[in-house]
């Protein structure tokens, strides 16, 4: 999977895809299918095929802390209230370790043009071996770009740089997202500093087989095609152009793929129930 490296992050808002069961309805039938739209002032379903996708708003009434709470707890066999189970964290330590390494490049000796950071996270021995392999060729991938960038400051010259404001490019391990016996979830962040006001920042997320130690695709997950599913993610971000894999991405939770756009404000998170 090819990447793009420039400015990117995560979009958080809600819209949820759930009851994607292929027995009942592909992608491609639900394109073909009656939206049937069902709301009020607080959130609103819409039923396409037999597939439903839950549009989150904000919480509307005068109780709003206990709307809140009451999300928060369920039912027990006696009839008595306890909290719902909080998302799984995963510890970092618990499934590898990170090595750092870096360089940096000067104009001369007071002058420093660009310097590059990446923070590498390799898996336990827990792991099939050849999954660090496809880290290895991850980031062998940004710290190419990352020196292709260098060579691009070595070319211009001596330059005037104001003190502090030094150009550079970083690859920030961010954590283990999800694992289970099929899968693991990375998160990284990749920012890219060019001397102005502020840095610019992108999500990377990168999702393993454990089977085979490759990279794998949302649509090899799902049993989709790309096309397929580029559509419909595109449609529920409400992206008027649609964007491809370098704009989009996507890492997994329990029982659910989230996909992002990776540039702020263009569109919203979707998540699908797998």
């Amino acid at each position: 999977m090819k990447r793009k490296i420039w400015l990117t992050v995560m979009i958080c808002s809600g819209i949820i895809m759930t009851g994607c069961g292929k027995e009942e309805a592909s992608i491609k039938e639900m394109a073909e299918s009656e939206i049937i739209e069902q709301g009020n002032n607080q959130n609103e379903i819409v039923q396409i095929g037999n597939m439903e996708f839950e549009k989150k708003e904000e919480n509307i009434g005068e109780n709003i802390e206990e709307q809140i709470e009451n999300d928060r707890m369920e039912e027990t066999i006696d009839g008595s209230e306890q909290k719902k189970d909080e998302e799984k964290v995963y510890l970092t330590e618990d499934y590898g370790e990170i090595e750092e390494y870096g360089g940096e490049f000067y104009f001369d000796e007071d002058n420093k043009g660009f310097y590059y950071h990446i923070e590498s996270f390799y898996l336990n021995s827990d792991f099939l071996y050849t999954m660090n392999d496809t880290l290895e060729e991850i980031y062998d991938e940004y710290l190419e770009q990352y020196l292709e960038t260098q060579d691009w400051y070595m070319e211009q010259g001596k330059q005037e740089l104001p003190e502090g404001n030094v150009p550079y490019s970083k690859l920030v391990f961010q954590g283990v997202q999800y694992v289970d016996n099929d899968y693991i979830s990375l998160l990284f962040n990749d920012v890219t500093y060019m001397g102005g006001a502020t840095a610019y920042s992108r999500l990377d997320a990168i999702t393993l087989d454990r089977h085979t130690g490759k990279e794998v695709s949302a649509s090899e997950i799902l049993g989709e095609s790309d096309d397929e599913l580029l559509h419909w993610v595109n449609k529920l971000m409400g992206l008027d152009e649609e964007a491809d894999w370098e704009d989009l991405d996507f890492y997994l939770q329990d029982e659910k793929i989230v996909f992002f756009y990776r540039v702020p404000g263009f569109g919203e998170e979707v998540i699908l129930r797998r």
